[in-house]
């Protein structure tokens, strides 16, 4: 994956941006009438002064109007800036996050697996929410220091080169030298804080998953020193960064006092008439604003791009395994091979780690099938690789005579029902949860796919039967409901092929068979591969091999 420059991150966030540059160029033309409003009022405050002496035409009266128009002006101008920068900021956010979220759907499994899911998190809502400074508080002040120091020095050279000059200088140094200096200095800080800070969101979310066992262990005091090296770790390089941004503020004012004094020394030293040199002044002084936003974004800018590097990186981000739209469709129920599922020589292997090295296995149609075998020895991983969930090293994988990575991705998923020892459930009702598996299956499909799984009696014995809600991941449920109401959405897709890795593992011997049995009775013509430890929970089998 391609290195880039701050310069190049910047301009991949515009490209994205691209739909949105209309309003930005509106909202830069109107920045560049505040400030040269904010100048101008400036200016005709030093103007009211000379015109006591009489050394101007313009009355006290003109002066005052003149100073209430661009204040008029500017207020209107400066609130149509930041409400275009901010408008074009959020739509852009909101546009991030469904690329941000389809990237991650066509990077899962294998990528939520292999990550650190506090970062994707952070990534998600941090990373996004801190490139706002980027469209609002970057492009525009960026263009508008370039417009409006650019007028300033074209009208400070028509009076005094030398001033002209000297201003140019200080807007160079606060422009361009202090934020390069400052992006460079805080760049590995914002890095490394955005680092800390999904780290931090990680470590909260194991700890909030692992609460009852905090409690009940006595981990607490260890628990609480984990965040507490973890928040220190944090506020120490956010410390940082906030020592970085005082010192630059204080420069940029030393800049700004300066460099007017300087003109001052240089316009007497020339003989420029006080009468013109006073007006120049104040405009020198508060010509610097401009200047100094673009000097403020070092700092904060440093943080804005690390973000928006990690959320490019993420979009760039090749799948290990591409969605298949252009294969072959599953027909099982056509299925006219002598194995429905068979292995060939299958080798894989987890960061150079293997797992399964030359694995063959056949598995015939309406066959129950076992898999036994120790931690770690790839019964788990081979129902992932069945599903195409991680391409395989070496060797095949056929359903029905055809080669996995040849299936349409939906097609394959479509025919094959996949259970996991801890399946997931989202905050919702019972019918939510279990329409994941057929968004327009009937009440009735779902009380039937309930009764299969021998949960329908409870289900119905609830005050609100499938309107009862779950709460977040099912927790108001037992492991054993949990894996029932599991075992109903496979029944629910109805596919002739089911993968259950370890699905008793976790319950008692009555939860245990209360789920073989509806197994059992509702094999029909479905091919059944079933990953377990137990010996019990394998009874059900036609056949048991290890690995």
């Amino acid at each position: 994956m391609r290195k880039r420059s701050a310069l190049g991150i910047m301009l991949d966030l515009i490209i994205l941006a691209k739909d949105e540059l209309r309003d930005l160029l509106v909202a830069i033309l109107a920045g560049i009438v505040s400030f040269l409003s904010s100048v101008g009022i400036a200016v005709l405050g030093a103007l009211l002064i000379v015109q006591l002496t009489g050394l101007i035409d313009l009355t006290f009266t003109k002066l005052v109007c003149l100073m209430a128009i661009l204040a008029l002006v500017r207020g209107l101008s400066r609130y149509l800036e930041q409400y275009l920068n901010h408008l074009v900021a959020f739509k852009v956010l909101r546009m991030l996050r469904d690329k941000v979220f389809a990237a991650v759907r066509k990077l899962a499994p294998a990528k939520i697996e292999g990550s650190n899911k506090g970062d994707l998190i952070s990534m998600i809502m941090g990373d996004i929410e801190l490139i706002e400074v980027f469209y609002a508080h970057t492009i525009s002040p960026i263009c508008i220091a370039i417009v409006c120091g650019s007028i300033y020095i074209l009208v400070l050279a028509r009076f005094s080169p030398a001033i002209a000059v000297l201003t140019l200088l200080s807007y160079l140094l606060m422009g361009i030298l202090l934020p390069f200096i400052f992006s460079k200095w805080a760049k590995s800080t914002g890095r490394a804080l955005r680092k800390e800070i999904g780290d931090l969101n990680n470590i909260f979310l194991d700890l909030l998953r692992g609460i009852a066992e905090i409690m009940q262990f006595a981990y607490r005091d260890k628990a609480i020193a984990l965040v507490e090296k973890a928040n220190q770790s944090l506020v120490a390089k956010q410390a940082d960064l906030i020592k970085q941004l005082a010192l630059l503020l204080a420069l940029e004012d030393a800049i700004a006092l300066l460099t007017t004094g300087l003109a001052v020394w240089i316009g007497l030293a020339t003989k420029v008439p006080w009468h013109i040199l006073l007006p120049m002044a104040f405009g020198i002084l508060f010509s610097f604003p401009a200047i100094a936003n673009v000097a403020s974004l070092g700092n904060g800018l440093s943080q804005s791009l690390a973000c928006g590097e990690r959320i490019l990186k993420l979009l760039e981000e090749e799948p290990l395994v591409e969605e298949i739209v252009n294969g072959v469709d599953l027909n099982l129920e056509e299925n006219q091979a002598e194995a429905i599922i068979e292995v060939n020589n299958l080798s894989f292997a987890y960061d150079n780690q293997p797992v399964l090295e030359n694995f063959n296995l056949t598995i015939s149609p309406g066959e129950v099938l076992g898999i036994q075998g120790e931690s770690g020895c790839g019964k788990s991983t081979l129902l992932k690789l069945i599903m195409r969930f991680w391409p395989a090293d070496q060797g095949e994988i056929l359903i029905s005579g055809q080669a996995v990575e040849n299936i349409k991705t939906q097609s394959l998923w479509k025919n094959i029902g996949y259970m996991t020892q801890s399946s997931e459930f989202f905050e919702g009702s019972i019918r939510d949860n279990l329409l994941i598996a057929k968004a327009d299956a009937t009440d009735e499909e779902l009380k039937t796919a309930l009764r299969k799984a021998a949960i329908l009696d409870f289900t119905e014995s609830l005050e609100h039967g499938l309107d009862t809600t779950l709460t977040e991941l099912g927790d108001n449920f037992s492991a054993g409901e949990r894996q029932r109401f599991s075992l109903a959405r496979c029944f629910l897709e109805d596919s002739k092929i089911l993968l259950l890795d370890e699905p008793t593992s976790n319950l008692d011997v009555l939860n245990e068979s209360i789920i073989l049995n509806a197994l059992k009775e509702n094999q029909a013509d479905k091919t059944i591969v079933m990953v377990s430890h137990r010996e019990s929970s394998l009874r059900i089998c036609d056949r048991v091999i290890q690995i």
